[in-house]
């Protein structure tokens, strides 16, 4: 990843930014107007933070794009493996319905343009997909129970009915998020991976011999999901960015536990091409 070349408070993936078409972006903690644990750019509607700061911050975020605050389409996220599909009737319901329709989804996808598809993280692993042929883009948040439950698999079997999108044409980039060394789970994690078919290797995981406890590398293991589903190696990147150890860039909220803010990141096909 990158720094933005005009807005260092956010980042950029390398392999998406070779594409004129489309635009995105990976917040920091950084720029914004929120105080104490949630300091500063918090981006988290339902966070424990002032409303009012997060709604600032995520129209100041939009006004970077040229964009408005409700251009910024964010699922209510619940840790599961839906996908939303963001269409044209979408887009021209009123602010209430919005709300009420992205509710319990953990992906969106669209072929639309001028929206950015979003998701929240703080430790869990936001990807972004596009589909450079077929000019359709997915956002997704994997964390360790949608991971379990294949999103990515389902996000892209989406993609594939609707879009006739092929995996080869897929460009993916796999943000910030908690690392190997600072992810330890329990049993019960282990155990639904393995019960989904998951494999533990030296790649995504390690026991830790003093406690006996393993730890998972949660974007290690969605990496192995891109491949496994047919997109190309060159294709994606992989962000070294451990959202736990770096305080001063991100939010954890394995770290800072309920006060922990969001970072946002988001992807849109752009209008003017």
């Amino acid at each position: 990843m990158i720094t933005h070349p005009k807005f260092n408070n956010l980042l950029l993936f390398k392999n998406l930014e070779k594409f004129s078409e489309i635009s995105h972006f990976s917040t920091t903690r950084k720029g914004g107007v929120c105080e104490g644990e949630y300091k500063s750019f918090n981006l988290g509607n339902y966070s424990d933070d002032d409303p009012i700061k997060i709604y600032e911050n995520r129209t100041a975020l939009a006004r970077l794009f040229f964009l408005q605050h409700k251009d910024l389409v964010t699922p209510h996220q619940v840790h599961g493996s839906e996908i939303f599909v963001v269409d044209s009737d979408f887009l021209q319901l009123e602010k209430g319905e919005i709300l009420d329709r992205i509710y319990g989804y953990d992906a969106a996808i669209t072929n639309e343009r001028g929206v950015f598809l979003c998701v929240t993280t703080a430790d869990c692993v936001p990807i972004l997909l596009y589909d450079s042929q077929q000019q359709a883009i997915a956002a997704i948040h994997a964390g360790w129970r949608g991971t379990s439950e294949r999103i990515v698999e389902k996000t892209i079997l989406k993609m594939q009915s609707l879009y006739n999108t092929k995996p080869e044409n897929i460009v993916a980039a796999i943000g910030p998020s908690i690392s190997l060394k600072h992810y330890e789970v329990g049993s019960d994690v282990e155990n639904e991976f393995l019960n989904k078919g998951f494999s533990f290797n030296a790649r995504n995981s390690f026991r830790k011999q003093v406690t006996n406890k393993l730890h998972i590398d949660l974007k290690e293991i969605n990496r192995q999901e891109l491949l496994r589903l047919g997109i190309l190696q060159n294709n994606i990147e992989k962000t070294r960015f451990c959202t736990f150890s770096n305080k001063k860039l991100f939010f954890s909220a394995r770290r800072q536990s309920v006060h922990s803010g969001r970072m946002l990141t988001g992807i849109m096909l752009k209008n003017n091409i």
